[in-house]
Order: C-alpha cells, then structure tokens, then sequence
C-alpha cells in the first residue's frame, strides 16, 4: 500500500535520526575516557541525592516503597491498558477510534517483541552484570529494610538495563501517538514518576534507566516505520495528540 501522507513520513524519519542520534552520543558520553568519569559521578550524585531524601521521612519512604513494590509491575500493566482504553473511550470520532485500537493493540505487540528483545540482548547474550547502587555506595537508606518489606525492589545484581524504565517509556511515548493531548500528558507524568521510583530505592543508576529510556524511544522509531504502521494510519493525517 502506498504511504500518502509525508507529515508522517517526516516524523517517523526524524525519530528515526533523532534517538538514534541522542543514543550515539549517550555511548560516546559514556565510553569516552574523559568524560566517563563525569557520568559516573552523576550517577553516584542522583543516587544520594534521591536516597539520601528519604533518611527520616516516613511517609515519603512509604510513598516510594509502595512504587518499589514488586507486586507494582503488574499493578503498571494493568494500568496502562485501562489508561489505553480511556484514550479510545475519549475518542467520539468512529473511524478514529477504530484506527487508535489498531494502534494501541500494534504498540502493545511490538512492546511485548521489543522488550523480550532487550533482556535476552543483554543478560543472556552480553550476560551484562551490573551491581545496584543500593549494593556500591553507602550509605544508603534501604526502604526493604525500613519498611520491613522483602517484596520491595531495591537492589539488583542485574540492574542494566532498566526493563521496568524500558516498559513505561516505550508505553507513555506510544501513548503520546494514540491518545489526546490530556490523556498523553497524564501518562507521560506517570510514566516519569515510575521511573524514578527506582532511582529512589537505589535499584538503578540513573545511566540505567535514561539507556534503557533510549532503547525505547529507539524501539518506536523502528515500530512507527514498518509498512503495518504505515496501514494502519493511511487513511487518516494521524500524528501525536491529534
């Protein structure tokens, strides 16, 4: 089928350079030996700058240590799909809201490929092993402990990538492609907030959950040019929030 509309040809193109682009030099930042030293500082910076604020604050350590809690990730799935049925809900227009289903239900498939992708890539092929902060720096404030909660998530052996900052950026950003513009900003706050759950409770370096941020945005841009894409919004001037 012949793709008619060059607006999304243009946006899918520029996603395409544009995360591909911001990746290369997050590795470059990374990898370089003058500036590595800088982004583990950072790193070490985010970590008791967030962590170190929950030292005598009770209700915030309960805040955070419900968002920790491993029973959270299925809570989260559980939201998005009701957040994505809102967006449909939300649409009056019939044939736009046909296309939103097909939308939604294309990016939750390629959600499911993509992450399953990432976490054989690196912890069964790379085998990338890569200590917590909550397990490298001190002190730290463990809210398992605190809270006398093992189901709270504050350290991992593995903690990169960030498979839970992987799943709710790739969702608020494909939100943003489906949902009015109230509804995107909604999931898009959520989606931070989540992700900073766990730079709180010290399972993650920052340098985790912004690659694995980026290996999401990645993962759309390739998700938005494929010809099933194309399909699905041939018909209509589909760009985000619209």
């Amino acid at each position: 089928m012949k793709f008619t509309h060059p607006r999304e040809h243009i946006l899918q193109r520029r996603w395409l350079w544009t995360t591909h682009l911001v990746c290369f030099t997050a590795l470059l930042l990374w990898f370089a030996p003058l500036t590595h030293p800088i982004c583990q500082r950072l790193d070490a910076f985010t970590f008791y700058l967030l962590n170190g604020s929950l030292v005598d604050h009770p209700l915030w350590q309960q805040f955070w240590g419900i968002l920790n809690h491993r029973r959270e990730v299925s809570l989260n799935l559980v939201m998005a799909a009701l957040f994505n049925l809102w967006a449909i809900l939300a649409t009056r227009d019939k044939a736009l809201r046909k296309t939103r289903i097909k939308q939604i239900l294309y990016f939750w498939i390629c959600f499911q490929i993509g992450f399953t992708l990432q976490y054989h890539f690196f912890n069964t092929f790379l085998e990338v092993a890569r200590d917590s902060p909550s397990l490298t720096l001190h002190p730290v404030t463990k809210l398992s402990v605190i809270l006398q909660n093992t189901n709270i998530k504050d350290a991992s052996y593995h903690s990169f990538p960030s498979g839970h900052a992987f799943s709710m950026v790739y969702w608020a950003a494909f939100t943003t492609f489906c949902a009015p513009r109230r509804i995107a900003w909604v999931g898009v706050t959520l989606a931070f907030i989540l992700c900073l759950a766990r730079l709180f409770s010290g399972a993650h370096w920052l340098s985790d959950t912004l690659f694995s941020g980026l290996l999401a945005l990645i993962w759309l841009s390739w998700t938005i040019s494929t010809p099933i894409y194309r399909a699905i919004i041939n018909h209509r001037n589909l760009l985000p929030n619209t």
